[in-house]
């Protein structure tokens, strides 16, 4: 098994009711019934990953941010809607300490870690 990392550059935030999904991620935020404020977020490809509509995309940020009450389409016109987009960058592992090594000038360490062979 070889161990790979991403990392997510996001960009151009947009506050905009419309949105692609598998293009752009979103930030959802409102406040609910009982006057909690909440928000929550999904990157482009979560929404096209689980086949979600917009709408399902929406319901499922509300329910991530901890909201468990009803869902009306009034709440759902309550929402501040910000949509970015992002770029996924992944390399082997070993790709990445050679780039820290030159980057940083010694390989990145985990706490409680042993020592190897990067």
């Amino acid at each position: 098994m070889r161990l790979a990392c991403s990392h997510n550059n996001l960009v151009i935030f947009l506050v905009a009711r419309v949105f692609q999904v598998g293009k752009h991620g979103i930030i959802i935020e409102f406040i609910d019934p009982d006057n909690t404020r909440r928000s929550a977020t999904y990157l482009p490809e979560i929404a096209a990953h689980e086949g979600w509509t917009k709408l399902e995309a929406i319901d499922s940020l509300m329910r991530k941010s901890g909201y468990s009450g009803t869902i009306s389409e009034t709440l759902r016109k309550k929402i501040k809607l910000t949509r970015y987009q992002s770029t996924l960058c992944t390399m082997q592992y070993s790709d990445y300490i050679s780039h820290v090594r030159a980057t940083r000038g010694a390989a990145p360490s985990i706490v409680g870690g042993k020592p190897g062979n990067h």
